[in-house]
C-alpha cells in the first residue's frame, strides 16, 4: 500500500518541509515550568520506573534465543506479550523550534535515534514496540538515515513528507508499503487515520496513536506479524572496566544541545535540552525535558553515542547521509559508567549491536535506549570526574 497524493501536493509539501528555517522561532517559544530550568532533579517528577525484575537470571538474556515474553528491544518482561506479536513502529518526531517541546509519548519508546538534520537542527526517529502510545508527536519529514532505522526494526514508518528524492528513495525499497505521512485529518485518530492533526500552541501538529497506527496496517493487509529483531543483550550485572560516566553532553549546534544525567536513586539517565542558543559555546543552558503524553521527565537505561561517517549528499539544501551499516566505534554509558565500546551491524536487516572488540555482545541495562549519532569527526572530552563531552562535527 502507497499513499499518493497529487504531485504537485508532494512536492511542495516536501520542499516545505526541506527548507532551512535558521534559528529557532523565540517568539513562539512555550517554556517549561522555570523548576525545571536547572539540571537539579525535580523530585515531584521523579516517580518509579519499573526496572529488572529481582529474578532476573545471572547470564541476562539475548542476544539470541529471548523467551516469548521477553521484549527483545529492552531485555524486560512484558506484561502484554501480544504487543510483541506485530512490527515496530518507527515515528520520525521533530526536536525544534523550541516550541514544539515537549513532545508526545518519547518516554514510551524503546529505542531512540537522535541525529544531526540540517541548519543545526536534530530530529529524533523513536521506535515503539513493547508500548503503545495513545500520542506520539510531532510528527515532521524524513531523511536517507531512517532508511536504515526501518530496514533494521523491520518497521511501519510514520513520518510527514520529505525532500523528493528521499520519497523516491522510500518509495522504491522493499519496504514500500509499510510507510504512512501526510495526514490532515483531524484528530482524534481512528484505525482508518492513525495519523491526524492537533492545534495547540498555534502548531499544526501531525500525531499518531501507536496502537491504531498498527491496526491500520494490519486491516490493509500488511504482513504484521512478529518480526525476528534479535542481537542485543542485556544483564543486570555493571560490566568491568568502565569509568566514571555521570553525566554526557552533546553539542549539535550552537542552537541544539543536549545533556545527560545519571539519577542514582533509579539508576538511570535524566535528558536535559538546550534552553537557549549558545553562539560563543561557553553559555550552554538547560531544561529538563518532559513527556507531554504522561507528564514524566524523559529517562534511559542505556546512552550509546555512535560515531558514523557523514556526507554530503546536498549542499544547497543542506542534505546528509549517515552511515549506519558496518563498523564504528561507540561509547556506552549506563549505571554511571562509561564504556569504550564498538557497534557493528554486518547485515542490512540487523539491528546495531554494542560489541566488544572481538564482537561478542556488550551487555546493556535492562530497559530503553538512546542512541546519539555524531560525526566520526567529532571531539570527545572527559573533565575526569565522570563528566564527558561530545561536540559534533562532520567533513
Amino acid at each position: 500500500m502507497r499513499y499518493f497524493w497529487a504531485f504537485l501536493l508532494i512536492l511542495t509539501l516536501a520542499l516545505f518541509a526541506y527548507t532551512p528555517s535558521g534559528a529557532a522561532d523565540l517568539s513562539r517559544v512555550v517554556w517549561l515550568p522555570e523548576g525545571n530550568s536547572t539540571l537539579g532533579q525535580p523530585a515531584a517528577l521523579l516517580t518509579p520506573t519499573p526496572g529488572a525484575p529481582a529474578d532476573y537470571p545471572a547470564e541476562g538474556y539475548g542476544p539470541v534465543n529471548f523467551p516469548e515474553n521477553i521484549n527483545p528491544l529492552t531485555g524486560l518482561p512484558i506484561t502484554d506479550s501480544g504487543l510483541l506479536n506485530r512490527r515496530p513502529l518507527a515515528i520520525k518526531i521533530s526536536n525544534g523550534p523550541r516550541g514544539v517541546r515537549p513532545q508526545w509519548g518519547l518516554s514510551l519508546a524503546d529505542h531512540v535515534f537522535e541525529y544531526y538534520h540540517e541548519v543545526g537542527r536534530t530530529r529524533f526517529n523513536a521506535i515503539f514496540y513493547g508500548n503503545n502510545a495513545e500520542i506520539v508527536g510531532p510528527i515532521r519529514s524524513a531523511r536517507y538515515a531512517d532508511e536504515d532505522l526501518v530496514r533494521m526494526y523491520k518497521a511501519i514508518f510514520a513520518f510527514g513528507s520529505a525532500d523528493i528524492r528521499v520519497l523516491n528513495k522510500l518509495w522504491g525499497s522493499e519496504f514500500s508499503d509499510r510507510l504512512i505521512f501526510l495526514s490532515d485529518y483531524p484528530c482524534p485518530a481512528t484505525a482508518d487515520y492513525p495519523l491526524c492533526r492537533i492545534d495547540p500552541n498555534l502548531y499544526n501538529h501531525l500525531v499518531v496513536d501507536t496502537a491504531l497506527l498498527s491496526e491500520h496496517f494490519s486491516r490493509a493487509g500488511l504482513p504484521n506479524g512478529k518480526q525476528y529483531l534479535d542481537g542485543l543483550h542485556f544483564n543486570v550485572n555493571i560490566p568491568e572496566g568502565g569509568t566514571p560516566g555521570q553525566s554526557v553532553t552533546t553539542r549539535y549546534s550552537q542552537s541544539f544541545y543536549n545533556r545527560w544525567e545519571y539519577d542514582p536513586e533509579s539508576g538511570r539517565y535524566l535528558r536535559y535540552q538546550d534552553k537557549y542558543d549558545d553562539p560563543a559555546g561557553n553559555a550552554e543552558e538547560f531544561e529538563l525535558l518532559t513527556d507531554r503524553l504522561t507528564e514524566q521527565p524523559i529517562m534511559a537505561d542505556n546512552i550509546v553515542i555512535l560515531l558514523t561517517e557523514h556526507t554530503y549528499y546536498s549542499r544547497e539544501p543542506e542534505v546528509w547521509e549517515i552511515e549506519l551499516f558496518g563498523y564504528g566505534k561507540a561509547y556506552l554509558f549506563r549505571d554511571g559508567q562509561v564504556y569504550e565500546v564498538s557497534w557493528a551491524r554486518a547485515i542490512e536487516s540487523d539491528l546495531i549491536a554494542v560489541t566488544y572488540p572481538d564482537g561478542s555482545r556488550f551487555p546493556l541495562r535492562p530497559g530503553n535506549t538512546w542512541y546519539q549519532v555524531v560525526g566520526v569527526s567529532s571531539t570527545i572530552t572527559d573533565d575526569g570526574s565522570g563528566n564527558w563531552r561530545f561536540h559534533h562535527w562532520m567533513p
